[in-house]
């Protein structure tokens, strides 16, 4: 019978936790990419962004 020492399970355990939290940080640093990509969300709706920026552009033009 050959069993680990409690310090090989905990070792082995730790080496696990280390990779789920290596995932799920990996997971949340793509999703919060993901939402701060602007060209996604032009990509997505070009014709508002076009839109905004003609409304914007013309609100600068006309304060000169």
């Amino acid at each position: 019978m050959n069993a680990a020492s409690p310090r090989e399970v905990l070792e082995g355990r730790i080496a696990r936790e280390r990779q789920a939290l290596s995932e799920a940080l990996g997971d949340l640093q793509e999703r919060a990419q993901a939402g701060l990509d602007l060209r996604r969300h032009v990509r997505t709706r070009p014709s508002a962004w076009l839109g905004g920026a003609v409304v914007i552009g013309f609100l600068l033009g006309v304060r000169r």
